[in-house]
């Protein structure tokens, strides 16, 4: 039995792992799937909080990060003493320092941001954008319920890589197109790159069972 901890990314909650989460237990293994929401506000301080609050959910044999999560897994990994950290069509972190956001997700924000803050995920892509990405209704309805926004300044702060992070057992599990410069920087780093990106960004909450098979 592996004993998973699954780190959602912060621009959503966790029930966009909830179906990942149920295939694994089918599996026989143990699986921890923290609300980390409240630790991304403010913005000032969230990666240790973020860390800090995914630990409390207790030591872990795997960590596995979705989308944007992939830049605290370091952190997380060695904060509950993991040996397997797997990114799903996640972004990679730096190499050592601290990862800092990208132009594109920079840029993307910031004509969104109202208020001082950054809209809900789940209404970036317009009415009925969810519906088509998430078509099971009631995993569609908890996802939306766990809707939040981010403070405005969220990107501008970046994530420490702690030194001595289990990197040797680091992989990645590309699921879409979308990710396959992440997935490109897995493999220069000399880490197992799984599935070619021929699926969808939310197979985790649409085809948990295919990315089970990839974990394996």
């Amino acid at each position: 039995m592996t004993r998973w901890l699954l780190v959602h990314p912060p621009l959503l909650g966790p029930a966009v792992l909830g179906p990942l989460a149920g295939a694994l237990r089918r599996c026989g293994d143990y699986v921890a799937l923290p609300d980390l929401r409240a630790a991304v506000d403010p913005a000032q301080g969230w990666p240790a909080r973020w860390r800090d609050a995914a630990a409390a959910a207790g030591p872990a044999d795997a960590v596995l990060g979705f989308s944007g999560a992939g830049v605290t897994l370091p952190a997380v990994a060695l904060a509950v003493g993991a040996r397997r950290v797997v990114w799903v069509d996640a972004l990679v972190p730096a190499p050592s320092g601290a990862t800092e956001a990208d132009e594109e997700i920079r840029g993307l924000v910031a004509g969104m941001v109202r208020g001082a803050r950054i809209p809900d995920w789940t209404t970036w892509w317009g009415p009925g954008a969810l519906d088509e990405l998430v078509p099971d209704e009631r995993v569609r309805a908890a996802v939306r319920a766990e809707g939040h926004e981010l403070p405005a300044d969220f990107y501008d702060v970046a994530v420490p890589v702690p030194e001595g992070w289990p990197e040797d057992g680091a992989r990645y599990v590309q699921l879409s197109a979308a990710y396959d410069s992440a997935a490109a920087e897995a493999r220069a780093r000399g880490w197992p790159v799984t599935g070619d990106g021929g699926g969808h960004h939310l197979d985790v909450a649409t085809s948990p069972e295919r990315v089970v098979e990839r974990l394996r």
